[in-house]
């Protein structure tokens, strides 16, 4: 195993160097040794194929774009994550709100299933900060101690988290439930 480690270390950085001297064929050492470790990162935190598929070029795009900036010290891998990590986040705030057509009439089951599906997205579009405390003690039904516990916070910053989460979750669906009024 230290073998394998040590011949990546010296592929990443001959592969980095070639970069930074615009060799056009590096970028595409550099995806071999970690593409597909960025896409099942993406599709682990997107769960979407599509989204994944996008994050992990864009990840590559950007490291092209700062290539005459990298140095071949050991911390491109780590630098690699947060950058498909960050990209992951902006994925997951960008908003993909359901339009509904504002003189929309829906009756019965109909309607439940509209309401379900404008309900999930209004809570997926929160900021993660809100979207998980509601998760856990609004559908989960956990206690504000064992939400807190688990993301790691106090009590009071949970339940202020909670507090505000609901308020914007009722602002989003208020105009949500207008429209389809």
């Amino acid at each position: 195993m230290p073998n394998d480690a040590l011949r990546d270390s010296l592929a990443e950085r001959r592969w980095l160097a070639s970069l930074a001297e615009g060799d056009p064929k590096a970028l595409g050492g550099l995806y071999e040794m970690y593409g597909e470790r960025i896409f099942r990162y993406t599709f682990r935190m997107l769960g979407n194929r599509t989204d994944a598929e996008d994050a992990t070029a864009e990840t590559f795009l950007r490291v092209l774009r700062r290539s005459t900036e990298l140095r071949a010290d050991g911390a491109f891998r780590t630098w690699l994550f947060r950058i498909a990590r960050n990209l992951c986040i902006d994925k997951m705030r960008q908003h993909k709100l359901m339009e509904l057509p504002p003189d929309a009439q829906y009756t019965g089951a109909e309607e439940r299933a509209t309401l379900r599906v404008t309900v999930q997205q209004a809570l997926h579009d929160l900021p993660l900060e809100y979207r998980e405390p509601l998760i856990y003690c609004d559908l989960e039904e956990l206690s504000a101690k064992e939400a807190a516990d688990i993301l790691n916070i106090s009590v009071p910053a949970l339940k202020s988290r909670l507090y505000r989460g609901r308020r914007a979750l009722r602002d989003k669906l208020g105009s949500a439930i207008e429209r389809m009024q």
